[in-house]
């Protein structure tokens, strides 16, 4: 049995998990996903890919999230996908470096056909396939990353659909998943050159796209009968360092949604700046901390490398903040909030400007990792004033994180805050922790269609 087949074996061999911890984590990563998708379904660039869905055309049968309407299933895949990352809001996993939920729940919620709701799908099932979906993109981004990351590859669209595929085949017991990963594995692209622009959120839509069609041209008796998983032309050997550390030993022992997690966010910027932000909020708080007195700003990394998200050290718009170190710590340090408004498209502040022209990046620090931070990361910024006074803020473990997340209230007023009707989140909560005892997934969406 070669690797790839393994990987099918594992995966359709799988039961129904029941472990309450593990169905906890899925619950909060569902609910998550319809904050951030609901967050974002009034904005420009959604309106722009829902006139391109219409003008295009097609077969209505799955569900466009927060737009009372139905799309073919290719289209609600790159439509949901999109949408749900259109904010950077959406939920990021360490070992991945990219955004999982976003495409594997948009994938598998554009494979609920409408127009066979005689098909009936178990939630329990259900959220079984989104756990094994993020299994699959957490041991393929421990085998590419840092490396694959680093060399500019978005791992949320090179590794998401491959991801997300592996859920659909499971959530309907395809017989041809070792196919269907082969052929999601030959369309993984994406390059984080497109953090800043909008192209960066369609690759969370693009991939669970390909998820979908890998599954249908496979239904329409097209084959792609390779291990993708090849040691000499697969997706490790051409993606990554090859097949060597990817482990499926304990696979179904403890699943990665659990350790270490899913990381959620209550701001629209990338995770990779959390520390940052978090550095920034707490040295504004200092009782001897005054912009007037900066002379200058040093902004350390370790491991190196582990700001390569944060492609923007001058960014010219706001919207290129949402990936800029620099950006993100004049916001704190000037006591303006954290909104969304702040990376919305426009132009940055001259006062932004000037403060960020005193900052610089350093790798040359070498203290201690704390025990349980992610990948070994940690972030210092040293304020330096024209007194001589040093200002020193460490972050090893931000907020959001999983060993430093949100309270079950803050992720629930998340939703409040997105669907803006405490009443129509109530229950949209309560069916989503239905899909844990079994409530059918096509009750479930069509219980929210016209109401989300």
């Amino acid at each position: 049995m070669n690797l790839g087949q393994q990987l099918s074996f594992l995966i359709q061999n799988t039961p129904i998990i029941s472990d309450p911890q593990v169905i906890n984590c899925a619950i909060n990563g569902v609910t998550d996903y319809f904050a951030c998708a609901l967050q974002a379904c009034h904005e420009d660039d959604v309106y722009k890919l829902l006139a391109w869905i219409a003008d295009e055309g097609g077969n209505a049968r799955a569900w466009l999230i927060g737009q009372k309407k139905l799309a073919s299933a290719r289209q609600a895949a790159l439509f949901n996908g999109f949408q749900a990352h259109c904010l950077d809001y959406d939920d990021v996993h360490s070992d991945v470096r990219g955004h999982p939920s976003a495409v594997i729940l948009s994938a598998l919620i554009a494979s609920v056909r409408f127009d066979k709701t005689e098909q009936k799908i178990d939630g329990r099932r259900f959220l079984t396939a989104y756990v094994i979906g993020i299994e699959v993109m957490a041991l393929l981004g421990q085998s590419v990353n840092p490396q694959h990351y680093e060399k500019g590859w978005h791992t949320t669209m090179t590794l998401g659909g491959i991801a997300a595929t592996a859920a659909i085949c499971y959530l309907y017991d395809e017989p041809f998943l070792s196919q269907a990963l082969t052929l999601a594995a030959t369309q993984a692209s994406g390059m984080r050159l497109l953090m800043g622009t909008p192209i960066k959120f369609l690759h969370a839509g693009l991939a669970a796209e390909h998820a979908i069609q890998s599954v249908e041209w496979l239904r329409a008796g097209i084959h792609a009968d390779q291990d993708f998983l090849d040691d000499k032309l697969g997706f490790l050997a051409i993606y990554g360092q090859g097949n060597t550390h990817f482990d499926l030993s304990r696979w179904g022992k403890t699943w990665k949604i659990v350790d270490p997690g899913l990381w959620f966010k209550n701001y629209s910027y990338c995770s990779a700046a959390a520390y940052i932000a978090d550095a920034g909020q707490l040295l504004y708080r200092n009782a001897n901390f005054s912009v007037d007195k900066i002379e200058r700003i040093t902004i350390f990394f370790s491991p190196p490398q582990s700001d390569a998200a944060l492609i923007y050290q001058t960014p010219l718009f706001a919207e290129q903040g949402c990936f800029s170190a620099e950006y993100v710590l004049a916001l704190t340090l000037l006591g303006l909030p954290l909104s969304f408004e702040q990376f919305s498209v426009k132009p940055i502040s001259n006062g932004i400007k000037q403060l960020m022209q005193k900052m610089k990046r350093s790798y040359q620090i070498q203290l201690m990792p704390h025990p349980q931070a992610y990948n070994k990361r940690y972030v210092v910024v040293e304020i330096l004033n024209r007194t001589g006074e040093k200002l020193i803020q460490r972050i090893d473990i931000p907020k959001g994180s999983p060993k430093n997340p949100y309270s079950q209230r803050e992720l629930s007023l998340k939703l409040v805050k997105a669907v803006g009707d405490q009443k129509t989140a109530d229950n949209l909560l309560k069916d989503i922790r239905a899909l844990a005892i079994g409530l059918d997934l096509h009750t479930f969406l069509l219980s929210h269609l016209l109401t989300l």
